[in-house]
């Protein structure tokens, strides 16, 4: 926006208020989420029938691991694209994450720790030292909840780039994913062993950095190729949806002769490239399908405050008797999972309306109708919330 208040439109963005919207970025996220929701979802069928999937519930809890790694390209994408634009400010950075990511995290742990107090889950430590420090890195990683260690991922990302900010050139964002692709693959295949301290505990979670570097780097790496991906892509959207199809396939063999999977394992170093390019071309599939990307992009907006609530709607659908006859039967499976999905973007936009909601969910803004229609008349314009 120029000072007269106009919108400034260039080959590949709309820029409102200093800010770029990436639509196809914003529709990957949904689809993300709706993994993430999915995963969670069979997972209660897992432990409500004796730890055992039947074949369609595993089906979809394997097939739906690729979400969190995706959300990790994405913040890395969104965080990059800020920097090499040079809209990045350190101290609004710090405020945004602080009241986006940090706070909701410290809240979400709580009411969770809370709400398994009550029914007999859990019990906070007594008042000794030693509790206390071992309370503070159980909260830290995010064992709060089981869905929470990958917001404490991304805590621990963005306290890492703000050393590797300085390095953001191209040739140097490149080695540097390269680099990381390395070090994430010694990461999920080794496990390490320095003695039982805290470091050596930190060093084999999950929820260490070093076992997701590569996706928030990949994610930053794409930025200065972006415009070209977009374009090809929107050339070759067949080969695209051939691409996610191919990974599809060869996740559900992958987990049928190797045993179960997780989000980080190693085959995904090379699946969630593929897979995040690929999507772009879902998104351009569906050009003649206005509404239903309308749907995608609001989901993509409510993502974040999806991630933190759903598992807080399941825990009571698992919790009381009268809701376990949905765990009984496959059938079931797509009214639980819109049920979850439905409760919990009534819940975040609940949360949202109420004074100083902003800081127990995050919720993107969509883009200005009136820019949205200008731009589709004359390019493609890229969406997200920074």
């Amino acid at each position: 926006m120029n000072q007269k208040g106009e919108f400034i439109l260039t080959k590949n963005k709309a820029e409102v208020n200093g800010k770029n919207y990436f639509y196809e970025i914003n529709f990957i996220r949904a689809i993300a989420c709706l993994c993430v929701v999915m995963v969670h979802v069979t997972a209660g069928y897992y432990y409500e029938n004796d730890k055992t999937f039947d074949m369609i519930t595993q089906f979809f809890n394997q097939i739906t691991r690729y979400g969190t790694p995706t959300f990790a390209i994405i913040s890395g994408f969104l965080l990059y694209n800020q920097l090499i634009n040079k809209r990045f400010k350190m101290h609004s950075f710090l405020k945004s994450r602080l009241t986006k990511i940090v706070i909701p995290f410290v809240i979400w742990s709580f009411i969770y720790l809370i709400l398994k107090t009550i029914y007999g889950y859990y019990s906070f430590p007594s008042w000794n030292i030693v509790e206390i420090k071992e309370f503070i890195y159980f909260f830290s990683i995010g064992k709060a909840h089981y869905h929470l260690y990958f917001i404490s991922v991304v805590i621990q990302f963005y306290i890492i780039f703000i050393l590797l900010r300085y390095l953001h050139s191209k040739n140097s964002l490149l080695i540097l994913t390269i680099a990381a692709f390395f070090l994430n693959y010694f990461f999920i295949e080794l496990k390490f062993n320095f003695g039982s301290g805290v470091f050596n505990n930190l060093m084999n979670e999950r929820a260490f950095i070093f076992r997701w570097i590569f996706y928030f780097l990949f994610g930053g790496l794409l930025v200065y190729y972006w415009h070209r991906i977009v374009a090809w892509v929107k050339k070759n959207i067949r080969l695209n949806l051939l691409i996610v199809a191919v990974v599809m396939i060869a996740g559900c063999f992958e987990y049928k002769y190797t045993g179960f999977l997780t989000s980080t394992r190693t085959l995904n170093l090379i699946n969630l490239p593929l897979l995040f390019i690929a999507l772009t071309g879902v998104y351009f599939a569906l050009k003649r399908f206005e509404n239903i990307r309308d749907i995608f992009i609001r989901i993509g907006n409510f993502s974040m405050g999806i991630y933190l609530v759903h598992p807080f709607v399941l825990f009571f659908l698992r919790e009381y008797d009268i809701f376990k006859f949905l765990y009984k039967s496959t059938w079931y499976l797509p009214l639980l999972f819109l049920f979850t999905l439905a409760a919990s973007l009534l819940i975040v936009k609940l949360i949202s309306i109420l004074p100083l909601g902003n800081y127990v969910v995050t919720v993107a803004s969509l883009p200005n109708k009136n820019l949205k229609t200008q731009s589709a008349n004359k390019m493609h314009t890229s969406f997200t919330s920074n």
